[in-house]
């Protein structure tokens, strides 16, 4: 399938290399395209991609199938819409939309069309996290019963070469970083009912640490630290963390609790690591006066993992249900329920009243990673 890439700054780099590298079966960038043309022929010379274009041209191109929209957030509800209304398939980086209500109008316009959208993050899909699900339904930790998910960072400041968005209107750890921890648990338990959350924002001023603008200060304008609590429509409840304001925690980044144990998963921002099992004979055995090393075990992966930090899985996926005439998984519906999810603990915490969602998503089947590598579906 022939695709475009819209949008030529950081988190373009990622994406292309690896779906050049791991997909080339399935996915040829045929086009990248930027507001600024210059910097769209840097990126087309760097990765050996056939041409660089203008956003026009490239949504009038009849070869491309489907585009990846890599711009800034701001920009995403009025580019989906162009690129929709070209007759061309798209996968959003995230947020998918900055309110729920231009989500649904942008999918609205797709589901007229007969066109697939699909949003990021996908990180759901990669290897570790779909192993992760498996050890669940085969019973390694029993029924579970609560999730304790925390991203803890001091911002963007100390490494992103222009973080001044993040702290703006669409920015902060919501906006940022929850979607890959909300995928996760939608994948693995389902839809969310409803939230409560507290907000704060440590730092009214913020230095710049990170190259060119060392030494600068930038305004925050967003609450830059959540605490939620979120239930799941199965029953099982989330204590959610999101924050700038912290320089260092040991905080599981997602840790499961069941009748029979505990899992503890990788990184759902990246597509490394192993899960580690604790089960509950380890303290049963100690309560006995029997030898327990108390610690959890990691379990080696059943599918390969083929990166420590990728993007574009949710690209090839999409692609596959193209090709199959199925729905994919990291779909629209899933960024509208992901994106209430982050609107209601934001109204939450400014009001203090619990958040009921109005939004419902299908829980994701399942992706067989290995088949997805040789162009097959699983």
């Amino acid at each position: 399938m022939n695709i475009g890439i819209l949008g030529c700054g950081n988190i373009s780099s990622t994406y292309i290399q690896e779906i050049q590298r791991i997909y080339p079966k399935l996915l040829q960038i045929e086009a990248v395209a930027d507001r600024t043309v210059s910097r769209a022929k840097e990126t087309a010379v760097r990765y050996q991609i056939p041409r660089a274009l203008s956003i026009d041209e490239l949504l009038e191109d009849p070869t491309i199938c489907l585009i990846v929209n890599l711009t800034a957030p701001k920009a995403h509800k009025e580019l989906n819409l162009k690129i929709l209304n070209a007759g061309k398939h798209v996968f959003c980086e995230k947020p998918f939309a900055l309110t729920v209500e231009d989500a649904q109008e942008v999918a609205a316009v797709a589901e007229e069309k007969g066109l697939y959208i699909g949003a990021a993050p996908d990180t759901f899909l990669t290897a570790p996290m779909q192993d992760c699900r498996r050890l669940l339904e085969d019973g390694w930790i029993g029924k579970p019963l609560y999730v304790t998910a925390n991203m803890i960072s001091h911002g963007m400041e100390t490494w992103h070469p222009s973080p001044k968005a993040f702290y703006e209107e669409g920015g902060g750890p919501l906006y940022d970083m929850a979607g890959y921890y909300l995928s996760v648990l939608i994948h693995l338990f389902g839809p969310v009912e409803e939230v409560f959350s507290y907000s704060g924002k440590a730092f009214e001023e913020r230095r710049i640490y990170s190259q060119p603008l060392a030494d600068t200060r930038l305004k925050v304008e967003v609450p830059t630290h959540y605490t939620s609590v979120l239930r799941m429509k199965n029953g099982v409840l989330v204590n959610m963390n999101m924050s700038f304001d912290i320089w260092y925690s040991t905080l599981p980044k997602l840790e499961v609790y069941g009748t029979e144990g505990t899992m503890t998963m990788p990184d759902p921002n990246r597509s490394e690591g192993l899960p580690k099992i604790f089960r509950k004979e380890q303290v049963l055995a100690e309560s006995f006066g029997m030898t327990s090393d108390m610690k959890s075990y990691e379990v080696p992966l059943r599918s390969q993992t083929v990166s420590d930090y990728t993007r574009g899985t949710g690209v090839a996926e999409l692609a596959c249900a193209i090709k199959e005439g199925r729905k994919n998984r990291a779909g629209v519906q899933m960024a509208i329920h992901m994106l209430e999810v982050i609107q209601g603990i934001m109204k939450s915490s400014e009001n203090g009243e619990r958040y009921v969602m109005q939004t419902e998503c299908v829980q994701p089947t399942a992706w067989d990673w290995r088949k997805a590598l040789d162009n097959t579906e699983a």
